[in-house]
């Protein structure tokens, strides 16, 4: 069974390094998507490339290349919307955990992959049908040296895109009323108003930005606590690296985010700094890697045992 997978993404982030794995346990596999993006720069160049945008050109050119594939996944909203009418059964994967704005795009699809519970009990509130969950997998990030930061302990970190859903905000208003040194590893167009905001509560020295880190491993071994504060999030993929390093985790309830960490780290309502600053000060007194069974539990390994069982029902069914 061969499978195109459609991935049409200018960024790198966890859909893009879940597809990396996926291809890379399933070698027979092939991809559709924009010549030059970072996955390209991850992966290899697309059998099937593809214009930038909403390029009416796509349809037509995926629709030709699927008839040598058993199957077609579309791994972004984009590709989805392109991919209706190949010809070929399509399965979508579907990583976040809002209302689909369009759900009877999903009347022709085959199945459905969510990324976790929560997202699977949003689309079958929506009537979408069909839907299997695979949790994302993750391996623990290559031990390195920690980072040289000259500032007050401990140090907290948040790592992401800076974009509203991922709730940086509230931890940079968290930081006014916890001790310590904030670093924030990402870019994003919230960049500038959260240093803003960091200036206004006087934490200048106290919230750093690192942009955009080529590994984790090293951010991974300064912190004294990984914190995550996401409004929305589909699953979590950096929140079991993080577990996976060993680093204690603070986190909010939204979407998959408790499916992932269970006890093994501190849980509090998402989009409340002061309920943030005091999970932060308590999962300090928490062991250093208690989340890394955890983890485990996330392989790569099964998240392509689990997807490929998906397809292979689709086809064979």
């Amino acid at each position: 069974m061969r499978v195109l997978h459609v991935d049409t993404a200018l960024e790198l982030r966890g859909g893009q390094r879940q597809l990396a794995y996926l291809l890379a346990g399933r070698p027979d596999d092939a991809w559709a998507g924009v010549p030059g993006s970072p996955l390209a720069g991850l992966v290899g160049p697309p059998a099937v490339p593809l214009h930038p945008g909403a390029d009416p050109r796509n349809a037509l050119r995926l629709r030709r290349a699927a008839a040598e594939y058993d199957l077609v996944a579309a791994h972004t909203p984009h590709a989805h919307g392109i991919a209706l009418f190949v010809g070929r059964p399509l399965v979508v994967h579907r990583r976040v955990d809002f209302v689909p704005r369009h759900p009877l795009k999903y009347r022709p699809v085959a199945a459905v992959v969510a990324v976790s519970e929560a997202v699977a009990g949003i689309l079958r509130a929506a009537g979408v049908e069909r839907v299997t969950v695979v949790h994302d997998g993750v391996a623990a990030p290559r031990p390195e040296a920690p980072l040289h930061i000259d500032a007050p302990r401990p140090f907290w970190g948040a790592a992401g895109a800076l974009v509203p859903h991922k709730g940086h905000l509230h931890l940079v208003e968290a930081m006014a009323h916890t001790p310590g040194t904030l670093l924030v590893a990402g870019e994003g167009p919230l960049r500038a108003s959260l240093e803003a905001r960091a200036a206004a509560l006087d934490l200048r020295g106290r919230v750093r930005f690192l942009g955009a880190l080529p590994t984790l491993g090293a951010f991974f071994a300064t912190l004294d606590a990984f914190v995550h504060p996401s409004v929305e999030e589909g699953l979590g993929q950096v929140v079991l690296e993080a577990m996976a390093a060993g680093c204690r985790v603070v986190t909010t309830t939204a979407g998959g985010l408790s499916e992932i960490v269970g006890s093994a780290g501190v849980l509090v309502p998402p989009g409340d700094a002061a309920a943030l600053s005091v999970g932060m000060r308590a999962a300090l007194g928490r062991p250093l890697g208690e989340g890394i069974a955890r983890a485990g539990e996330f392989s790569i390994g099964r998240m392509v045992e689990g997807t490929s069982a998906v397809y292979s029902a689709v086809v064979g069914g």
